[in-house]
């Protein structure tokens, strides 16, 4: 039986009760579930897809002079002059200095007139061989007197030889009080100057070719390796190849040089050697490149940074530097799964891209959302709130 009390119905208000706390429980659950969803971390996240992206390898390099020879005095005495300005252009056979030749000439004379002197002597001997030749078939001198004129002819031969040899020395000496330039280049100071007394092996001057220019490097053992693995894996495309037009028909990489402002060098090269064996103290391997310098722009000893940006590699996965994180086991990055759960997945780090980016050899596949930013907030089997950027695509970023 329900009381009414002034004139209210119970049983209404019973029903009216009961109705409002369920209301309230339903509301109660909304909140708490709100609560949940709003005490998720939130992170930003990008979704990976694999692509052919340029290597850009760059590497602290100095110029060295193609050609670098010692202008040297092949033959003592006073230097009478030179014949170049100093710092100019030569070309091969200049003359660059003149060493006095008298001495020379005088010494040249005289093997000569030995020369002279041993060919008259070698006539005589040879009409006296015919005359005993003839006597001794004869029978009107003996064999001894044969033997004789015999050996006298031989011995004046060998003499006439020597003779020769002795003049073509003087000669050659001579000549050499002109001091020519083995190879065209730009010359240095003089180290002697005019009117000294120079010995045999003097150094005079020094001839620089410049065009064109070395530009040698090193690259570490490790980087190598790696370059060499994706090689043999098929990964890595030399798209600048140059045609070198040898029997062996090989390529070689070509290369770019950027001063130390950062300007780049107007003429692109070529790696046209790599050193057999790996230096046992630096753990390096020393390389060089050659590029053409028409304009003298680039001086020998000069520091500048070498890159090979022709060398692409095929199908790789590219996410940015702060989403991975190193240990003592190596890198790893965090995974969101399907059900936006964050997962710890070890990845092997490849070379970096010229913007900084990592470049993932392995872990990592098409369509895998990293996290890369608020890495601190996370930590693996908790789901998050993410808000997903898809690269590939260049999609607006979406809350999920």
């Amino acid at each position: 039986m329900f009381l009414r009390i002034k004139g209210v119905d119970m049983k209404i208000v019973l029903r009216l009760l009961i109705l409002s706390m369920f209301l309230l429980n339903i509301s109660a659950c909304k909140d708490e579930q709100k609560q949940v969803v709003q005490g998720l971390p939130t992170v930003e996240a990008i979704k990976v897809y694999s692509q052919d992206v340029p290597l850009n390898l760059e590497y602290s390099a100095r110029t060295q002079g193609s050609k670098e020879t010692d202008v040297r005095a092949r033959v003592g005495g006073i230097l009478l002059k030179r014949n170049y300005v100093e710092g100019t252009r030569v070309n091969e056979g200049d003359v660059l200095f003149e060493i006095d030749p008298e001495p020379y000439k005088v010494i040249l004379a005289q093997a000569q007139a030995k020369l002279a002197q041993i060919q008259a002597q070698l006539t005589a001997a040879e009409s006296q061989w015919k005359r005993i030749s003839k006597l001794f078939d004869e029978r009107i001198v003996s064999e001894k007197s044969r033997d004789e004129a015999k050996a006298n002819l031989e011995a004046l031969e060998a003499s006439l030889k020597l003779a020769q040899a002795e003049v073509d020395s003087a000669q050659l000496n001579l000549d050499y009080t002109s001091v020519t330039a083995p190879i065209a280049g730009i010359t240095n100071m003089e180290t002697v100057s005019e009117g000294s007394l120079i010995a045999v092996n003097n150094q005079l001057t020094k001839i620089t070719q410049l065009d064109p220019i070395y530009v040698n490097f090193s690259a570490s053992e490790n980087e190598l390796f790696k370059l060499a693995s994706m090689v043999e894996k098929g990964l890595i495309v030399n798209t600048g190849a140059i045609n070198d037009g040898d029997s062996a028909m090989r390529r070689k990489l070509s290369a770019k040089l950027r001063y130390n402002n950062g300007q780049l060098y107007s003429e692109d090269g070529e790696i046209d050697f790599v050193n057999p064996a790996i230096d046992e103290t630096t753990g390096t391997l020393k390389l060089r490149a050659t590029f053409p310098n028409p304009d003298k722009k680039l001086i020998p000893g000069q520091f500048v940074r070498l890159s090979l940006d022709s060398i692409v590699r095929k199908n790789a996965i590219l996410i940015p530097q702060e989403a991975v994180m190193q240990v003592a086991k190596g890198a790893f990055v965090y995974r969101l799964n399907t059900q936006n759960m964050v997962e710890n997945v070890t990845v092997e780090t490849g070379t970096q891209t010229a913007d900084g980016k990592w470049i993932i050899d392995e872990g990592l596949k098409d369509g895998d959302v990293i996290i890369t930013n608020g890495l601190m907030k996370v930590r693996p089997g908790i789901p998050v709130q993410a808000m997903i950027k898809d690269i590939n695509l260049t999609k607006e970023p979406s809350k999920e």
